[in-house]
């Protein structure tokens, strides 16, 4: 085992840290909003070995949220 001093982050190790956080919080909600299958499921639809299919046609959705919220959020309130 190792002791907890040789993995010390430096200073800017809390930087990094954040990074991951947000990252995984940014996939988190784009998944929990669009990794879904279409309407209506079916109960094959949540079989591990469909679920492949349904995260390849959502992974667009998946990642590119924000910019759909930036451009919904554009066109309600105007560009300023």
């Amino acid at each position: 085992m190792h002791a907890a001093e040789q993995f010390d982050l430096g200073i800017d190790g809390w930087r990094m840290e954040i990074l991951v956080t947000a990252a995984l919080v940014y996939v988190a909600i784009g998944a929990a909003f669009f990794a879904h299958p279409a309407s209506p499921a079916q109960p094959d639809d949540f079989d591990w070995r469909n679920q492949i299919d349904v995260f390849r046609a959502t992974l667009p959705d998946v990642l590119g949220w924000p910019v759909g919220l930036w451009r919904f959020g554009r066109s309600c309130l105007g560009p300023d």
